[in-house]
């Protein structure tokens, strides 16, 4: 690490993976947690297109359980005939959850990504990350992503500054 680093690019991971929009989710979360990553950059023809994280998998895997249950309430209460009719048998429910083995990372990723430049000053991306809420931002260069800075970062830059005094 540079001795005072003041630019994003100072204190980026330059070794980011990224993923295309037609990769199963299965597969990103094998990347995400092979390379110990939160979140990669989603990235097609050489430009950012989005950011997939843990958390957005999670989002997805939870979505999927609670629409399962919903609905395997909806057809055994159609199974119980409490309105005293005949009812034809209701069609066989595949499940929400075994979807998500078809979905791709276009499905669950966030389009809007909060970037900054190389340049982008150190003060600045803190204040993106804070204003965001946001754990991590995608250093860019021409629509392409060239790295990433994350929270740790920025706590291991305090804490380094606050031990060297």
């Amino acid at each position: 690490m540079v001795a005072n680093p003041t630019q994003a690019a100072e204190i980026m991971h330059r070794d980011v993976p990224s993923v295309s929009p037609d990769l199963l989710l299965s597969d990103v979360r094998h990347t995400l947690f092979e390379t110990n990553h939160r979140s990669v950059p989603v990235v097609a023809g050489g430009r950012l297109v989005g950011i997939i994280s843990r958390t957005d998998l999670g989002r997805v895997e939870e979505l999927m359980a609670s629409l399962d249950a919903e609905v395997s309430d909806a057809v055994e209460w159609a199974d119980q005939e409490a309105d005293g009719f005949e009812h034809p048998a209701p069609h066989p429910f595949a499940g929400f959850e075994d979807r998500t083995k078809c979905l791709r990372v276009r499905d669950a990723m966030r389009r809007q990504v909060i970037t900054c430049a190389p340049s982008a000053p150190l003060a600045q991306v803190a204040d993106e990350m804070v204003r965001h809420h946001v754990n991590q931002i995608v250093v860019v260069e021409k629509e392409s992503p060239v790295g990433m800075v994350n929270s740790l970062d920025l706590v291991k830059l305090f804490h380094d500054l606050l031990v060297a005094k």
